[in-house]
This record gives structure tokens, C-alpha cells and sequence, in this order.
């Protein structure tokens, strides 16, 4: 039991995990704009994956060397080797993927990029770009780069997907905050910060239930299947009482895993969805 949870540790403090629940959000992607059936992820969701493990390490190296506050700054610390070799391996692995990808996907990864990496130099400094800076990225990352990889046309449904995704990881972000309340410097305006706690989980269930009504449109009008719209609500409901449970009393475990796993459970649900349906 002991060795399971360093294991759990580790791929938490690793961002292993966090890149697993990004790369779920990915071949989500991949049901939903193209209603494939196709488990295995695309190239552009692998990419993702190892991206997404170098980005996080590099900005939590950064800003433990700038000397401020993080939650896993003694973990890190002691574990350096074993981060700048994860970092090694998972910039070799995309840089790979990248090199075979089409030009106007490597251009939105170009700027993805050096939106990320400007992040901890000041970027996260600027009133209420934290979250915004996130959900976009997380965006681009998790839907925007495969509609530009496979060609396919900006149609006001590919637009609400992309919107649903933006909104959704808007509202599963807040808890994070709320959570780094005790952390982030007041001068970064954060959400919780300047409206409070009960207000910020106001705007997250605002959020879950825009991504709700999107989502009935799109199946009214054809753009979505019942199952896929099922999961998609499903998956709101259930961020929203992570949400509502949210505060910065509670522990990292459940921020790091639970709330962070509602990414996981949108590909789950959406799995079970075309099992079902």
C-alpha cells in the first residue's frame, strides 16, 4: 500500500498525471469533432501528452528558482535528477512529433509555447491571466491542434466545441485558486482572490451550465449524439460538486488527483457513451 501511493506520488508530483488528464481532454477531441470511435490517440494527442509533462516541469523549475511559493517545492527539490530527466526524455519525444506535423499546426504550437514558457516570467503576474492563460492553452493543446492537424473546417460546431472545451476547463481551474489562495501573491488577482470563494464557484457552475445549453443546441440540431451529450452533462454535474467541495482547507491529494481526474472522467464517460449508444 505504501508503494502504491509514492507511485501515486510520483506521477502527481511528476505532472505525469496532470499531462494524463490533458491527453484524456485530447482524444475527447477527437471523439467529438469527428465523432471517431477510434480509442487509440492520434500523434497530435501523443504530442500533447510528453508536451505537456516538459511545459509543467519547466515552469515549476522556473519559479522554485525564482524562490517562491509552491506546494511541491521540497518534493522537486529533492527530486531534481529524476525531473530534468523526465523533462529530457519528453522534449525528445514531441520535438519528434512535432517535426511531423503540418505547418499550421506547428505555428499554434510555436505560440502555445511561448505563451507557456513567458508564463512564470511574468505573464501569471498580469490581473486574472492565470486562469485565462490555462484555459487557453489547455485549448489549443487539447482541440484546436487537431482540428488544424486533420483540415478540418472552422463551422460554427467546431466553434462551440471549442468554446464548450474553453469553458470547461475555465470552471475545473477554479478549484485550483481557491486552493492556491494561501500561495499567490494578492498582487496576482486571481479569481478567488478578488471575488471570494463562494462567488468564484458561482462562475464555475455558470460556466458548467453554458457548456450544458451549448451542448443541448448541438444536439438538437444534429451536431451531437445523445450519448455524447449524456457524457458531456454528466461530466458537468459531476465537476460540479468537486467544485462545491472545494475549498482551501482541504487536501492537496484532492485537488492533485480528484479534481484534476474530471478531465479523465469526461473521456471516460464519453467511452462508456459510444459503448452504450
Amino acid at each position: 500500500m505504501k508503494k502504491l501511493h509514492h507511485f501515486f506520488l510520483f506521477l502527481i508530483n511528476s505532472n505525469i498525471f496532470v499531462s494524463f488528464c490533458v491527453l484524456s481532454l485530447a482524444i475527447s477531441s477527437e471523439f467529438l469533432v469527428v465523432n471517431s470511435k477510434n480509442l487509440f490517440p492520434s500523434e497530435v494527442s501523443l504530442f500533447v501528452f510528453f508536451a505537456t509533462i516538459f511545459t509543467y516541469n519547466f515552469q515549476r523549475i522556473v519559479r522554485i528558482s525564482k524562490s517562491q511559493k509552491h506546494n511541491r517545492k521540497d518534493w522537486t527539490q529533492k527530486n531534481k535528477f529524476l525531473i530534468y530527466l523526465v523533462m529530457i526524455i519528453s522534449s525528445v519525444i514531441s520535438l519528434y512529433f512535432f517535426s511531423k506535423f503540418k505547418t499550421n499546426t506547428q505555428i499554434a504550437i510555436i505560440f502555445s509555447g511561448i505563451i507557456s514558457i513567458l508564463y512564470p516570467f511574468g505573464l501569471r503576474t498580469i490581473p486574472f491571466s492565470k486562469i485565462f492563460v490555462i484555459s487557453l492553452i489547455w485549448t489549443t493543446s487539447t482541440m484546436l491542434l487537431f482540428i488544424l492537424e486533420e483540415g478540418i473546417v472552422f463551422s460554427s460546431n467546431v466553434i462551440a466545441h471549442l468554446l464548450i472545451r474553453f469553458l470547461f476547463v475555465f470552471a475545473i481551474c477554479i478549484p485550483f485558486d481557491i486552493r492556491d489562495v494561501k500561495y499567490d501573491n494578492i498582487k496576482l488577482k486571481t479569481i478567488p482572490i478578488v471575488f471570494g470563494v463562494l462567488r468564484s464557484k458561482l462562475i464555475s457552475f455558470i460556466c458548467l451550465l453554458f457548456v450544458i445549453i451549448i451542448s443541448t443546441f448541438q444536439y438538437w440540431n444534429n451536431k451531437l449524439s445523445i450519448g455524447f451529450f449524456v457524457a458531456i452533462s454528466l461530466s458537468c454535474i459531476v465537476s460540479s460538486i468537486f467544485i462545491k467541495k472545494s475549498n482551501e482547507k482541504k487536501s492537496e491529494f484532492f485537488f492533485s488527483f480528484w479534481v484534476e481526474s474530471l478531465s479523465i472522467l469526461l473521456y471516460l464517460f464519453l467511452v462508456i457513451s459510444i459503448t452504450l449508444f
